[in-house]
Parts: structure tokens; C-alpha cells; sequence
């Protein structure tokens, strides 16, 4: 299972979401800004500083899209 970080207004986290909408990719999505425990969880397990993440079976497949996020 696909788990997917985000937060509010970041066209990156966006541009994630509609990619994995087009694979047809079955995700949880987690918002940062309304989720402290999931922001806790990127800050500290998946060492990440910027969204989106995106973590399949508990290991980090990237961070950030594009080059950007």
C-alpha cells in the first residue's frame, strides 16, 4: 500500500496526486498541516524537510516531485 504525505497549497503534492490517480495507484493520504502525527512521522522516521512523500510498504520512494516540493 502506497502512502502519500502532503500539505495544503503545494502544486507538487498536486501534480503527485494526479499521477497516481492516472496509474490507477490505490493510496493513504496523510495532510501535514492537519495530521501532527503524520508530520512527526516525516520529520522523524522518513527524515524528510518538504512534501510530498510518497512511501511504499514503509520505505520512502521519493521526496518531493519533479525536482521540486
Amino acid at each position: 500500500m502506497l502512502e502519500l504525505y502532503v500539505k495544503d497549497g503545494c502544486p507538487y503534492c498536486e501534480q503527485q496526486i494526479e499521477a497516481l490517480k492516472k496509474q490507477g495507484a490505490e493510496y493513504k493520504l496523510y495532510n501535514v498541516n492537519t495530521d501532527s502525527e503524520a508530520k512527526k512521522k516525516a520529520k522523524e522516521e522518513f527524515n524528510a524537510d518538504k512534501v510530498p512523500i510518497l512511501v511504499e510498504n514503509g520505505t520512502v520512494k521519493n521526496i518531493g516531485f519533479g525536482g521540486g516540493g
